[in-house]
């Protein structure tokens, strides 16, 4: 077998691979955190925790409503932006006009909130293996919704700066 500095050729692509999956997910995540922060001047410490509440509920959609994957991919979204839309409606729009520090303190509660809850709701990881086989394209398809939300974002903070008055 072949290596490249003392390292076989599938264990090397097998990095590549999760190194792209990875900085993919680091990718998403900090479009969310500068989104939010450009849009609301609004710290959000929640949005790690919102995007596991996302990847859980997706699952939940999978295991216990039969939902298949492509449908709970695009349903998941959905049901943490309105729950976001809660959040910005009875705690944030009170927070805008004071320090960043309100803001940071109040999302980091609400993320130990989500995070307790999920704790509770989920108390071993026995239970998390209920969903054999559910997941049927690989993480892979998170470096594909990158790939094309990554560019468009690009695009869109260009013709923003381009037009005036935005």
């Amino acid at each position: 077998m072949t290596e490249i500095f003392g390292v076989s050729i599938d264990a090397l692509f097998g990095q590549l691979l999760l190194g792209l999956v990875n900085g993919s997910f680091y990718a998403m995540l900090s479009l969310g955190l500068a989104v939010i922060f450009g849009l609301l001047n609004i710290i959000n410490f929640a949005h790690g925790a919102l995007y596991m509440m996302g990847a859980y509920a997706a699952w939940i959609a999978l295991t216990y409503f039969g939902i298949g994957y492509w449908p709970s991919l695009l349903l998941a979204p959905l049901i943490v932006g309105a729950f976001g839309m809660v959040i910005e409606r009875a705690l944030l729009q009170w927070l805008y006009k004071l320090d960043h520090l309100y803001g940071l303190l109040l999302t980091f509660g609400v993320a130990l909130i989500i995070e307790g809850t999920y704790r509770h709701f989920s108390v071993s990881r026995a239970s998390l293996t209920r969903c054999r086989n559910c997941w049927p394209a690989p993480p892979i398809s998170v470096s594909w919704c990158c790939l094309i939300i990554a560019p468009g974002w690009w695009w869109l903070r260009l013709w923003c700066a381009l037009r005036p008055g935005w």
